[in-house]
C-alpha cells in the first residue's frame, strides 16, 4: 500500500421513521381518485415490485399535498437537512474523527435545488470549519452517491499529492415521498403510467472518505501532519463512469410547478444492466501499479453493491454477470425493505454489506440520468 491509499473509516445511515407497507399505496390512490386504466395499472405493477416496505417521511394514508415546488423544498430542508445531519453524526462517531477534521464536503441530491445549496445548512448544523471545502453535485440521480465517492477520492489523491491530511464527508438525501400525492393526480388525470412512484421512499446517508490512516500524508504547515489508528470498514480502490449514449430521455428528474418529477421508461432495465460488464473490466484493467489487486477477474467471485433501482435492474446485472443473489444480497435487502432511496441507497447498501462476512474484494454500480453509470471497486478492511 501507499500514502495514496483511501479508506472508508465511518458510515451513516437515516430512514424516517415511517415504514409504510407496498400496499398502503392503493389505499392512498383510491381513497383521492376513481379507478381508472392508467392508475390500474400503475398499482398492479406496485403489487410486482418485490418492495415490501418503503421508508417515507409521513405516514402514506396521511400524506399531504404540496401545493408548489416552494413547499416541497421546505420539506427537504427541514426534514432531509436533519436525515443527513444525523447520518452524518453517526459516519463521523465511527470514522473517530470531530468536524475539526473534515476538510471536505460532498453532498449531491436530486430532490433539491435551493441556494445555498443543503451542503450549506449542514455544514453549519455540524459546526464545520469555515475553510472546509464543499462541492454539491446535481443532476446524477440515483448514480450521486458513488458520483460524489468519485469526487471525494479525487479530493483525496490531490491533497496526498500536496502532502495534506483529506477526511471527506461524502453525503446524499432524497425526499422524494412528499410528490406522491401529485404523482397519483396527474396519473389519474393525464392517464400516463409512471412507475416511479411505485419505487422511490426517503432516506440519507453519509461515509466519510480518509487518506490511508495508517499512513502519514506528508506535512502541513511545518509539522507532521495527524496520524489515526490504522482502521477502516473498506479500502477504496478505484473509480469509473460511462454515459450511455442516446438515452437522456429514459430517465429523467424535470423541476416542474409542483416539485421534481422523476420519468423512467420501459427501456431502463435494458439500458443500465449493460454497463455492468465495462465497468467492471475498466475498474480492473486501470488499477495503478501501487494498488493491491484482486485474486481473480471473475465477476462471481466478487461481492456486488448493486443500486437497488428496481428489481429488473438487479436481476439484470446478475444475469449478465453471472451472480447470484449471494452476490447481491445487500442489495435486494435495502430494497426490499426501504424502496429505493435515490443517491443514498448505494451508501445504505454498503452499510449492509458490512455487517455480514462475505467476499473480500466488492464492486459497487449505480445508474442515474443521463443515463450514467458509476461503478467502484472497493476491498474489505473488518
Amino acid at each position: 500500500m501507499s500514502s495514496h491509499s483511501l479508506k472508508i473509516t465511518g458510515i451513516g445511515i437515516a430512514y424516517p421513521n415511517n415504514l409504510v407497507p407496498t400496499e398502503d399505496l392503493e389505499k392512498l390512490a383510491y381513497k383521492h381518485h376513481d379507478p381508472s386504466p392508467a392508475l390500474d395499472k400503475v398499482l398492479a405493477i406496485n403489487r410486482r415490485t418485490g418492495i415490501k416496505t418503503h421508508s417515507l417521511l409521513f405516514p402514506l394514508l396521511e400524506l399531504p399535498a404540496p401545493s408548489s415546488i416552494k413547499e416541497v423544498s421546505e420539506i427537504f430542508l427541514k426534514h432531509g437537512v436533519e436525515l443527513t445531519i444525523s447520518a452524518s453524526r453517526r459516519a463521523l462517531a465511527e470514522a473517530n474523527i470531530t468536524p475539526d477534521d473534515i476538510t471536505h464536503v460532498v453532498a449531491t441530491t436530486c430532490t433539491n435545488s435551493s441556494n445555498p445549496g443543503y451542503d450549506v445548512y449542514l455544514a453549519q448544523a455540524l459546526g464545520l470549519r469555515a475553510s472546509t471545502e464543499k462541492v454539491l453535485l446535481h443532476g446524477v440521480g440515483c448514480a450521486g452517491g458513488l458520483a460524489a465517492l468519485r469526487v471525494a477520492s479525487s479530493f483525496c489523491h490531490a491533497a496526498a499529492f500536496r502532502g495534506a491530511p483529506a477526511h471527506v464527508l461524502v453525503v446524499a438525501c432524497e425526499i422524494r415521498s412528499s410528490l406522491r400525492r401529485d404523482e397519483l393526480a396527474c396519473i389519474s388525470r393525464d392517464q400516463e403510467v409512471r412507475i416511479a412512484i411505485t419505487l422511490f421512499g426517503d432516506g440519507a446517508g453519509a461515509l466519510v472518505l480518509s487518506l490511508d490512516p495508517g499512513h502519514p500524508a506528508g506535512v502541513v504547515d511545518g509539522s507532521a501532519a495527524p496520524v489515526l489508528p490504522s482502521r477502516g470498514i473498506f479500502e477504496l480502490v478505484n473509480c469509473t463512469h460511462l454515459t450511455v449514449p442516446d438515452s437522456n430521455s429514459d430517465l429523467r428528474v424535470d423541476v416542474d410547478p409542483m416539485g421534481f418529477k422523476p420519468t423512467l421508461s420501459p427501456r431502463i432495465p435494458a439500458l443500465t444492466a449493460p454497463c455492468a460488464p465495462p465497468l467492471f473490466s475498466t475498474l480492473l484493467s486501470t488499477l495503478p501499479s501501487w494498488c493491491a489487486r484482486p485474486p481473480s477477474t471473475a465477476a462471481p467471485d466478487f461481492d456486488w453493491a448493486v443500486h437497488p433501482g428496481g428489481s429488473s435492474i438487479l436481476a439484470g446485472v446478475e444475469d449478465l454477470m453471472a451472480l447470484d443473489r449471494t452476490h447481491t444480497q445487500a442489495s435486494w435487502a435495502v430494497y426490499e425493505a426501504h424502496g429505493n432511496a435515490g443517491s443514498a441507497s448505494v451508501l445504505s447498501v454498503l452499510n449492509t454489506l458490512r455487517q455480514s462476512p462475505g467476499r473480500e474484494w466488492v464492486v459497487s454500480m449505480a445508474f442515474g440520468p443521463g443515463i450514467a453509470a458509476e461503478g467502484t471497486l472497493l476491498r474489505r478492511l473488518q
